[in-house]
């Protein structure tokens, strides 16, 4: 309300009476199943019965922070799932995000508890034998990753890739881990198959991002795999300009976390960089020295 007075002593005023608009209500999210395993069970969460006058309601699911769904997700999602810490007792966080129209989102968390294979654990079978399994779902005749991709799936294609990493990478009991060799096959492979596509949207290139920045943190020196991530980096950026360009809502959250998974790659890209010149560096003392 403005109340206004002029100098004769004559008054008045305007009122603007504006509603602002509500979230997304009466609804809930549910897994189809509270427990399972690693590369094995597939979870499908669906959410009901959400009512808001500000059509259409969409969707996005999340394992913790990176998207499993993007865009006008439908009501459900399925998927499989790396495992949950031992720590944690196994259990995972799915954020669902459910927005109306007008860009009013609630969020509602569900929890899962995701165990480890055992048929992928090189203490209870031999390395060679998990690694075949491993590199069986992202490479050769009818693999699970090519599946998805080619359906145009790439969150269950990347929230596969996540799962697999988490299998290939992990410390076991009893000390045996997979070789570099089959570790580095795996990694190589999930980063040219994925960043060779070029999204179309913001939340598509974060979901991939999810998987590289997996893959720069544990990757040393890997020329190629920094090479492909500064070049899906370079179609990240150019989606990323036409979001600022945007005059009508140039800052948004989808584009702050997008930019945030760029930065975080292109840190391990440089850390990763920065390790393989010192290690260089190192080699060439040593062979100095030993030629003195």
């Amino acid at each position: 309300m403005l109340f206004v007075t002029s100098p004769e002593g004559a008054g008045g005023f305007s009122v603007l009476d504006f509603e602002t608009a509500g979230e997304p209500h009466s609804g809930y999210c549910a897994p189809s199943v509270s427990e399972g395993v690693s590369l094995e069970t597939e979870f499908t969460f669906v959410c009901y019965d959400w009512q808001d006058e500000r059509t259409p309601i969409t969707y996005e699911f999340r394992l913790r922070d990176d998207p499993i769904s993007y865009g006008s997700s439908p009501k459900s999602v399925s998927t499989v799932l790396p495992a949950g810490s031992p720590e944690g007792d196994y259990q995972l966080q799915i954020n669902i995000i459910i927005k109306n129209a007008v860009g009013v989102a609630v969020v509602r968390a569900v929890f899962i508890k995701v165990k480890p294979s055992s048929k992928l654990d090189p203490c209870l079978s031999s390395i060679e034998e998990v690694g075949n399994k491993l590199t069986n779902y992202v490479i050769g005749e009818r693999n699970e990753l090519d599946g998805f991709l080619k359906k145009g799936d790439i969150g269950q294609a990347c929230q596969l890739a996540l799962s697999v990493l988490d299998e290939a990478n992990k410390k076991t009991d009893c000390g045996q881990t997979l070789n570099q060799d089959t570790k580095t096959l795996i990694s190589t492979t999930l980063v040219m198959k994925l960043t060779s596509i070029t999204p179309g949207r913001l939340t598509m290139s974060q979901t991939i991002m999810a998987v590289v920045n997996v893959v720069t943190g544990i990757c040393d020196s890997c020329e190629h795999i920094m090479n492909l991530t500064m070049a899906f980096a370079d179609k990240t950026n150019k989606l990323l300009l036409t979001a600022i360009n945007d005059v009508e809502d140039p800052f948004t959250a989808e584009l702050e976390e997008s930019a945030a998974s760029v930065t975080g790659c292109l840190t391990n890209v440089l850390q990763s960089a920065s390790g393989g010149s010192q290690a260089n560096g190192a080699s060439g003392e040593s062979q100095t020295s030993t030629k003195v």
